[in-house]
């Protein structure tokens, strides 16, 4: 600041000279902070990478350990599923094995009656068999008795 003599006071010159030795402590306080701040972020994003790294890994093991388990279950399902098929194919076997046991125990009636029929048929003619050999020797013995009397009658006719 110049007065109306041209001639500038002393002390604006040390004004002066502390702004410009302010302007400089802020620019080097500027340029400092910058650095410090250029430094943090740099930690910063340093140490959130290792972070995300351990993160990553973290899910990275246990979407693994999801998978081995998973193959495990997997692995139950499928004998699950194959065991469920065996019994299913199981119990349709009993089924027809029932239905052909129930078949078998008709038939085994139907032959049980067509025996004790023959059976029945076979002793009615082993009665009649037997009384008719019992009526054969009655009349063989019948017979005979009448030929006997008849040579004993034809015997003394003759011998007259």
């Amino acid at each position: 600041m110049k007065t109306s003599l041209g001639h500038i006071p002393s002390g604006w010159d040390a004004v002066e000279a502390a702004h410009e030795g302010a302007g400089a402590m802020i620019g080097n306080l500027d340029a400092s902070l910058n650095n410090v701040l250029r430094k943090q972020e740099y930690e910063y994003l340093q140490a959130y990478n290792i972070y995300v790294k351990r993160k990553e890994k973290e899910l990275h093991d246990l979407i693994f350990a999801l998978h081995e388990k998973n193959k495990g279950s997997s692995f139950k399902e499928t004998r699950i599923s194959n065991l469920e098929s065996t019994v299913k194919q199981l119990r349709e076997k009993a089924n027809e094995d029932e239905k052909e046991m129930e078949t078998m125990k008709k038939e085994s009636k139907v032959w049980k009656e067509k025996l004790k029929v023959e059976t029945e048929e076979k002793d009615f003619y082993h009665k009649q068999a037997l009384d008719a050999k019992r009526k054969n020797k009655l009349l063989k013995v019948a017979i005979g008795r009448l030929q006997m009397e008849k040579e004993k009658t034809t015997l003394p006719a003759i011998k007259n």
